[in-house]
């Protein structure tokens, strides 16, 4: 009997005695699934994309967590304050770190930024920072100079080259007399350059920690950066170590310094779902035209189908399956051209600037300069599923509509 409903409702939908206006509507709703999937599979799969290169990029150059030093001499007491955010066991890397706010300056350009001054060694712990260099991270624990390990961003705004020497200014920590702190200046060599895309490559630079404490004159380091063992996780296991003791009031995750980006995708990924849904209902309710269509085209087959013996269910079976069918036909191609458009997508957006001579996309805003693109199969599996139970949905009354044509009218007629 599923093998009769089958050629029934092949043989419904290929029939040309239907009308035009019949297969025009057949062909709208199999084309509004089609641009429905395959717009749904290309959002997603740029999304996933940003999400991917965020994770990649962004948070694998900066901490899970921070904890800043409440009084201006930095911690005193590392000893203490290791022990207590160890007790944490979801963190799995501590390092110390001198954070100095001030301005380089080279001829007559300035950039603002942010030095870290950090222990190689144990500041990998926590970040992935070499893949982003062209040079070691150890190069600034150099003897001879004090090296320094510059944005890309940086860089081109003040013009710089490996080899350069470049002067930083920032304030001191003690107040003089008159009430201002003093302005320190600070000469550095350049090791080297970090490139991740984004406002990151504008904004820090690495130097040795040492070197970073004698330009503070700080007791400690005024820093903690933390790693942890999911990132995801992040903001909760920070907001517990900002509760366990007075000095970590200033502790603040990943999300809370970097976290817009990572929640503009999730936003634009919901409302993405949303708008793609309700792109394929529309295409369902042109199903339920093209069945009420046919059951009126096939009035007089159904009504011998019926004086034949075959059950009402075996109608409502044949005529929701004709809607499937429709769906599925406009699902397969969805896929198969979403799939195809993500997969180039990258390429084409790479190339974007060789062909036309600009960028698609700013990458000192989106910290990259194409669309990234990861088909997910789960996602996939979504889409096809949402739109075959859609189309399910939309051929119930139609199909219950076919399942009561009376033969009897039908034969008067």
């Amino acid at each position: 009997m599923i093998s009769l409903n089958f050629k029934l409702a092949k043989r419904f939908l290929n029939s040309k005695r239907n009308g035009p206006l019949s297969r025009f509507i057949s062909m709208a709703s199999t084309a509004g699934i089609l641009v429905g999937v395959c717009a749904l599979i290309v959002g997603l799969s740029a999304m996933n994309g940003f999400e991917y290169e965020l994770n990649n990029r962004v948070l694998s150059l900066i901490p899970a967590g921070e904890v800043h030093a409440t009084t201006p001499k930095g911690f005193t007491d590392l000893k203490n304050i290791y022990s207590k955010i160890e007790s944490l066991e979801e963190i799995t890397a501590i390092a110390p770190v001198v954070t100095i706010n001030g301005a380089f300056n080279h001829e007559t350009s300035y950039a603002p930024a942010v030095i870290f001054g950090i222990d190689p060694p144990l500041e990998k712990k926590v970040v992935s920072l070499d893949r982003f260099m062209d040079v070691s991270l150890e190069v600034i624990n150099s003897k001879n100079t004090d090296k320094i390990i510059l944005g890309d961003g940086i860089r081109r705004k003040l013009n710089l080259k490996k080899g350069d020497t470049i002067a930083f200014q920032s304030i001191d920590s003690n107040i003089n007399n008159s009430g201002f702190g003093n302005l320190v200046n600070h000469t550095f060599e350049i090791a080297g350059f970090f490139k991740t895309g984004g406002n990151l490559d504008g904004n820090f630079a690495f130097i040795n920690i040492d070197t970073a404490m004698n330009i503070t004159k700080l007791d400690g380091p005024n820093t903690l950066h933390l790693g942890v063992n999911n990132m995801l996780m992040a903001p909760d296991i920070i907001s517990r170590l900002r509760y366990t003791d007075e000095l970590f009031c200033d502790a603040r995750s990943w999300v809370d310094t970097q976290g817009k980006l990572y929640r503009d995708i999730n936003m634009i990924r919901s409302i993405m779902y949303l708008a793609m849904i309700l792109v394929m209902a529309v295409a369902c309710f042109n199903i339920i035209s093209t069945l009420f269509m046919v059951v009126s085209e096939k009035a007089t087959e159904i009504a011998i189908l019926k004086t034949l013996g075959m059950p009402r269910r075996q109608i409502i079976y044949t005529f929701s399956l004709m809607g499937v069918l429709l769906s599925l036909k406009g699902s397969i191609l969805g896929v198969t051209l979403g799939v195809l458009i993500s997969a180039i997508t990258p390429y084409v957006t790479l190339h974007f600037k060789d062909w036309f001579g600009f960028n698609l996309l700013n990458e000192e805003v989106y910290f990259i300069s194409f669309i990234p693109s990861k088909i997910d199969p789960v996602d996939l599996i979504f889409i096809v599923g949402c739109a075959l139970i859609l189309s399910l949905l939309a051929t119930i009354f139609p199909a219950v509509k076919a399942s009561k044509v009376d033969p009897a009218k039908q034969i008067c007629l």
